[in-house]
């Protein structure tokens, strides 16, 4: 077989397609075949994936020419995208030919794409069964297993934190055979309820560690760990299964029942340590104690906030601000994160300066407001002169602070630069960070008026 760049006017759809219970006999009747019962979603997604990243390279359009056609065998829902995003009028309904035409509308959609010319079906047949039938024994394409999906998705994730403390673990504690045993027990079998107790901040709080990149940073001694990571470890690789820790309520039950195993709040370090990897076997390194939401449950405890924003700002309310602030951030909090990444980091940014400004406005405040770092840092000073609110570490941090990836320069990139492309991630930590500076400023302004 060989390789062509051809226009996607010029591919048909493979009227005898597997995916159809019957043959087709049109264009039109194809894509409505594919469009049926849950198809009409899954073509709207991957139609997205086109416009903001193109084709997958990695995987080919597969067409075998029959006089002037050039039917394809395998990448009909891809072709089948395209020619929706070219034509939406092809979707058998109004609705759907609205959806497609905005998301084409919103970027570039490829007009030709890079095929395999197959001679005759029996010549692709071997591989396209390759592709669709599972391993086939390692000849097919072999799943990765959940840890390796993990793995490749980085540490963010919850399963891939508990694969990150289970080494440090197995470092820290080499000497300990019993313990060593049961990390690797759970690493091997337990790995997703090792994630599900340490994705919960109360949990990390109250064992007194967080994740910083590569690093697991510990709040207590190594030694002062062992006990209630022993326990941890022991439980999980035998008779706590996930049913026991599904809920926040049965997690909350299980540190309830551990309480003697656990560290005391008298014991924390005045600095804590980054353990990272295999490498913290060796001497530990100190580091300066900042407050965030995965530390110190010793402080006074901060405003309660859901675990995982779905939308922007959305455990916030300003009741005090101006009408017009007010309604702009009511509208923007309806922004989905996961469905809207660039319109959510874009109106962090928007939200952000206009309640500042807002304040600075209502209040007379006139120093710092030459520029957002300024106005951002001259609120700051208002509603937490001591710097010493838990609750507000991230706003310091990410505005004032110059610490770390989102630095204030990355809000004024998501705005004007085309080259930053804001994660949901990111979107979700600064959403997290400066929520409660808004609040902040929002009942100042209540108390000023009073």
């Amino acid at each position: 077989m060989k390789q062509a760049s051809m226009h996607v006017a010029s591919l048909t759809l493979d009227e005898m397609n597997p995916r159809h219970s019957q043959p087709t006999k049109s264009l039109e009747e194809s894509i409505a075949a594919l469009l049926e019962e849950k198809g009409a979603p899954k073509l709207l997604r991957l139609a997205r994936s086109i416009v903001d990243r193109g084709l997958n390279p990695t995987e080919l359009i597969v067409v075998m020419p029959v006089g002037d056609l050039n039917i394809v065998l395998e990448g009909n829902r891809r072709v089948a995208t395209l020619k929706l995003l070219h034509k939406p009028s092809l979707a058998p309904t109004e609705q759907l030919q609205r959806k497609f035409a905005a998301i084409a509308a919103s970027g570039e959609v490829p007009r030709r794409v890079q095929c395999v010319v197959a001679e005759n079906r029996q010549h692709a047949a071997p591989w396209i069964k390759l592709r669709h039938t599972g391993e086939n024994d390692g000849v097919g394409v072999v799943k990765w297993s959940p840890a390796e999906i993990s793995r490749f998705g980085g540490r963010s994730t919850p399963t891939e934190k508990a694969r990150l403390l289970t080494d440090a673990v197995s470092a820290w504690f080499a000497d300990d055979e019993e313990l060593i045993a049961d990390v690797a027990a759970v690493r091997e079998n337990r790995i997703t309820n090792l994630g599900r107790m340490i994705g919960d901040p109360d949990v990390r709080g109250r064992l007194g560690i967080s994740f910083d990149g590569e690093s697991v940073v510990s709040d207590f001694p190594k030694d002062r760990m062992r006990q209630i990571l022993a326990r941890l470890f022991h439980d999980l690789a035998g008779t706590v299964s996930v049913d026991k820790i599904k809920t926040k309520r049965q997690r909350n039950s299980y540190l309830q029942q551990v309480e003697d195993d656990l560290p005391k709040l008298s014991e924390r370090l005045d600095e804590p340590q980054r353990f990272s990897g295999a490498a913290s076997s060796a001497s530990p390194e100190t580091i300066k104690k900042v407050e965030t939401s995965e530390s110190s449950p010793a402080k006074t405890p901060r405003r309660k906030r859901p675990d995982f924003e779905k939308r922007l700002f959305q455990s916030v309310s300003l009741r005090n601000v101006s009408l017009r602030t007010s309604e702009v951030f009511e509208e923007a909090k309806r922004l989905s994160i996961d469905e809207m990444p660039n319109v959510a980091a874009i109106m962090v940014r928007i939200i952000v300066d206009i309640v500042v400004t807002d304040a600075a406005d209502q209040l007379g405040w006139k120093r710092g407001q030459n520029d957002l770092k300024g106005r951002i840092g001259a609120a700051l000073h208002q509603v937490d002169p001591a710097q010493d609110k838990p609750a507000l570490s991230g706003a310091w941090r990410f505005s004032q602070k110059d610490e770390g990836a989102l630095v204030l320069k990355t809000l004024h990139q998501f705005v004007h630069s085309w080259q930053a492309n804001p994660l949901t991630s990111e979107v979700r930590k600064l959403s997290l960070a400066y929520g409660p500076l808004l609040t902040e400023i929002d009942e100042l302004i209540e108390k000023k008026r009073r």
